[in-house]
């Protein structure tokens, strides 16, 4: 899970460990990008909005090595997209899903399980 805010990616983890998946964190943006370059992830949870390099940011980045195509991204923010940002987002291949913050803890779920 890549989120600059520690309160959001503790309370996530906190739940997705109850249920018994194992969670890495990192609340740097650029470190997750190197992260996700070095290790096989079965889902990455991306924060969008964060300061000075942004999921959308690595999101490109990825595209750019031609390595999103390998990913499973769930995108997460809580800044308003248009319905056609959304759905160029999650038509790039790697990008499974996009959710809205506050998020709801069924719809996560769903997310990571599709």
């Amino acid at each position: 899970m890549i989120d600059d805010s520690q309160e959001i990616t503790d309370l996530i983890s906190e739940v997705l460990m109850k249920k018994g998946i194992d969670v890495q964190v990192t609340n740097d943006p650029r470190r997750g990008l190197e992260r996700i370059k070095e290790e096989k992830f079965d889902v990455i949870l991306l924060d969008n909005h964060m300061p000075g390099f942004w999921g959308v940011d690595i999101i490109q980045t990825l595209e750019n090595e031609n390595i999103l195509k390998d990913q499973k991204i769930i995108m997460l923010s809580g800044a308003d997209f248009t319905h056609n940002e959304i759905n160029d987002l999650v038509k790039k291949e790697g990008v499974k899903d996009f959710l809205k913050k506050p998020i709801r803890i069924d719809a996560l779920f769903t997310a990571i399980s599709n």
